[in-house]
């Protein structure tokens, strides 16, 4: 999800401080300003607060592997009949994330001040995600929050072991491509330059595959500048913030669902991300048309994201949902059926899930496909190319023990 531009603005203090039992604690808090800052800090309960601001930090971030162990502590809190505030209080003492405790203090004292529960974590948009606000403010409307946060908790962690699949999956391949490509770098900038020389001074006729072999090693000598602006260029992209590094990033999404393997894996883990999402709103009692915006924000997709905002928009307008997928063509056939037959008798929510349920277990075969394929694919590949190098760098010395 996507901060919106007035918290990104906010500038970063770190503060000291002492509590009502004269131990020291410190930590950092974002606000408009250094007044701003220093009185959030007291409404924790810190006195003799002192702040400075942070000129060149970035946001700290929760990791959504903390914040779903978070939920299911509360979720089973709620369920044993601790009340709100006071499961708050627990959760601030037992969790070993800074940063998740600094913002779960600051929601407690919000609720402890009267602030609804839901609107208090609406407040920190970085970190709690529609999802969450819309499960949670449905669970108090309803008198139900012990069972909302018990299914809020189960979307959680079944979306972060998605993304945990996918993480595994692409994990050894990466590394092992980013080795070899590092391999081959030096080979082309550093040997293959010692060999050029040695054939230049022996004034022999290189063969074609040593020709081209030497061509991209200067190719690569004297054009590494030209990697920097590029490497620049991906690192604003995946910082910044604004229209273009979203069209970037839009563009890198959907590149990266054309390709022939990973393609199809991430549009699965996404799809199945998506449906599990969606049922969850929907059980909850969300309309479809509000649910779909926090849908849209848990993809963790720009494709798939942009995709659900327009299927938002067509569903506004009157259209149904499997339609509006349907006209799309990121679906897969089988979610768009599901969806068809759950409008037409009722039971959308339940068919989602079990559409999620089905993309994840396709997800695991199609891990388990990847894995046991891409080994001896990299090894013939890299071996084929490192064999292709020392051959054409050894073909010339070849001929020349036969000239001789």
């Amino acid at each position: 999800m996507k901060a919106p531009a007035s918290e990104r603005s906010q500038p970063t203090f770190r503060w000291s401080g002492f509590d009502v039992r004269g131990r020291r604690h410190n930590g950092t808090i974002q606000a408009q300003h250094a007044d701003l800052a220093r009185a959030l800090v007291r409404q924790q309960g810190f006195q003799k607060v002192q702040v400075q601001r942070l000129w060149w930090s970035t946001p700290e971030k929760i990791k959504s592997k903390d914040l779903a162990t978070m939920t299911r502590q509360w979720a089973a809190m709620l369920k044993a009949g601790v009340p709100v505030v006071q499961a708050l209080g627990m959760l601030c003492r037992s969790m070993t994330s800074k940063t998740l405790v600094a913002v779960m203090q600051t929601v407690l004292s919000d609720v402890e001040s009267g602030v609804a529960l839901h609107d208090a974590l609406a407040r920190h948009p970085r970190h709690f995600s529609g999802l969450y606000v819309h499960m949670v403010q449905a669970g108090e409307s309803a008198g139900i929050l012990d069972a909302m946060m018990e299914r809020l908790s189960q979307t959680l962690e079944k979306n972060e072991a998605l993304r945990a699949k996918i993480r595994s999956a692409l994990m050894y391949p990466t590394t092992v491509m980013l080795v070899a490509l590092a391999i081959l770098v030096l080979i082309l900038v550093w040997v293959v330059p010692v060999f050029e020389d040695v054939f230049l001074s022996m004034g022999a006729k290189l063969p074609l595959s040593t020709q081209i072999v030497v061509s991209i090693s200067d190719t690569l000598t004297h054009l590494w500048p030209a990697a920097l602006p590029l490497l620049l260029l991906i690192i604003w992209a995946i910082k910044h913030e604004g229209p273009r590094a979203d069209q970037l990033r839009l563009w890198a999404a959907g590149w990266f669902l054309l390709w022939p393997v990973l393609g199809p894996m991430l549009t699965t883990a996404v799809v199945a991300r998506w449906s599990q999402t969606l049922s969850a709103l929907l059980s909850a009692g969300v309309p479809i048309s509000e649910a779909l915006g926090p849908t849209a924000q848990a993809c963790d997709h720009p494709v798939f994201e942009e995709t659900t905002w327009q299927l938002h928009r067509r569903v506004v307008q009157g259209s149904s949902l499997s339609e509006a997928m349907q006209q799309t063509g990121q679906f897969p056939a089988m979610i768009v059926q599901l969806c068809t037959t759950g409008e037409e008798t009722g039971a959308l929510d339940s068919l989602l899930g079990r559409a999620g349920g089905l993309m994840a277990t396709e997800l695991d075969d199609q891990v388990r496909g990847l894995t046991s394929l891409l080994e001896p694919m990299i090894i013939v590949v890299l071996g084929g190319f490192i064999g292709a190098i020392l051959v054409a760098m050894y073909l010339p010395i070849f001929n020349l023990g036969q000239v001789f």
